[in-house]
């Protein structure tokens, strides 16, 4: 293949990605914007904190499975996939009702004790259904991206947008918005995980009897990324649930309701990155690292440079869009979305620039320094929380995520020189 040809199969491919990714952004949009306009904040604040768990389950499975598969994936012939795919569905399908389980006895175990409502109760078991649903369709999306089928995954992902959107409207014509939002959630992730099922079956069908014991195998190297990711979403997304117990749930509004200006910027990071993934891990097979990461700062830095456009863009209509888009009026609001500008920014970064270090399989060091972040973030929230309400949890998070940016941009650097400090 030329080297023309190449470039282009590169482009469509992101293309598609991007595609893919602008659905969702849109779709979160859209969904925020219906709760915001049409409900209550507390039943927009149980939806963000369901949707929230929903991101830390899909994250956690991801970051246990997709580092060490995406290695096995790109030297592995046919069958040799459809054992690791088909090994992993097995053995994570059995898990889903344990944790279906377990999720039900905490919730019924809250709601007897009296730390949860009969609105809290009911939607915290039909967001234990909704999670089992994202990570069925996670998985298999997550498994297209790694053939680089964003294309199929882009269709996948029209079809979860459309019934989620038609479901949260239907939700406002209820007396129970929360829990129909959620109930909506869990069909339309369940219908767009069949569609990615299908399209990988047909593409390359798995063996589903095939690799015993292979999240067994995992642990090694899985127990370093998952701590990682769950320390990391504690102090990104975890912040919410601070608020929710420091100020209420309807104070997770406020900062949610600020937040979806900027979800377009993070989805659309997030996106790339799960397609960027595989790419860099392809790169350094025939590429050094100082190369690698150079495409990898390139890349980020133009992420970047549109995300500060967009900003501006945001900044300058920010009156028109609460009045008339949003139609709510939020306190302290110029202060919150300064705030997330910057994390928004400091986000995306982190998201292109941790791949050089996963490829290299440096999961330990990885985790070290996204617990040293998350301690600074989370105390540094608690703290700012009582000096500056809402506004001081996103301060925790902007220093936690400076931190974590800085540190690894320098452990990328270190890695491209070929220090001998990095433990695997």
């Amino acid at each position: 293949m030329s080297v023309l040809a190449r470039g282009r199969a590169f482009v469509l491919m992101f293309s598609s990605a991007v595609a893919a990714q602008a659905v969702l952004s849109a779709t979160s949009l859209v969904v925020g914007l219906i709760l915001v306009r049409r409900t209550s904040d507390v039943d927009y604040g149980f939806y963000v904190l369901t949707v929230l768990v929903v991101m830390l389950t899909t994250a956690t499975q991801n970051s246990f499975i997709q580092p060490q598969v995406v290695l096995r994936m790109t030297s592995a012939d046919v069958a040799g996939r459809a054992d690791l795919i088909g090994g992993l569905y097995r053995e994570q399908r059995m898990l889903w009702p344990v944790f279906a389980l377990v999720a039900t006895a905490t919730a019924l175990a809250l709601w007897w004790s009296g730390h949860l409502t009969d609105r809290a109760l009911g939607v915290a078991l039909v967001g234990s259904l909704a999670v089992i649903a994202a990570m069925f369709r996670e998985f298999f999306r997550m498994m297209l991206m790694n053939y680089r089928r964003s294309g199929v995954v882009f269709g996948a992902d029209l079809v979860y947008a459309a019934l989620l959107i038609t479901g949260v409207m239907a939700a406002t014509f209820t007396r129970w918005p929360a829990l129909v939002a959620v109930c909506s959630l869990g069909a339309a992730a369940l219908s767009g995980g069949l569609v990615c099922y299908v399209s990988l079956r047909r593409m390359e069908p798995w063996n589903i009897h095939g690799e015993r014991g292979i999240l067994l195998s995992l642990v090694p190297s899985g127990v370093w990324t998952t701590a990682g990711s769950v320390t990391h979403w504690l102090f990104s997304q975890g912040f919410n649930f601070l608020i929710a117990g420091m100020l209420g749930v309807a104070a997770v509004a406020a900062v949610a309701a600020t937040r979806i200006l900027i979800m377009p910027v993070n989805l659309l990071s997030t996106g790339i990155g799960t397609l960027l993934y595989p790419t860099v891990a392809g790169w350094l097979t025939r590429h050094s690292v100082k190369k690698v990461l150079n495409r990898q700062l390139l890349i980020a830095g133009s992420l970047a440079l549109a995300a500060v456009c967009y900003f501006a863009l945001i900044w300058l209509m920010r009156d028109w869009l609460f009045l008339h888009v949003l139609k709510k009026q939020v306190p302290n609001r110029d202060r919150l979305l300064m705030l997330w500008f910057a994390v928004g920014i400091l986000m995306l970064l982190r998201d292109q620039v941790v791949f050089v270090l996963l490829s290299r399989s440096r999961f330990r060091i990885l985790t070290v320094l996204t617990v040293f972040s998350a301690v600074v973030a989370l105390t540094t929230s608690v703290l700012a929380m009582r000096v500056f309400g809402v506004s001081g949890a996103l301060l925790g998070v902007l220093c936690g995520e400076v931190v974590n940016v800085s540190g690894l941009i320098l452990l990328s650097v270190l890695e491209s020189r070929g220090a001998a400090v990095l433990p695997a």
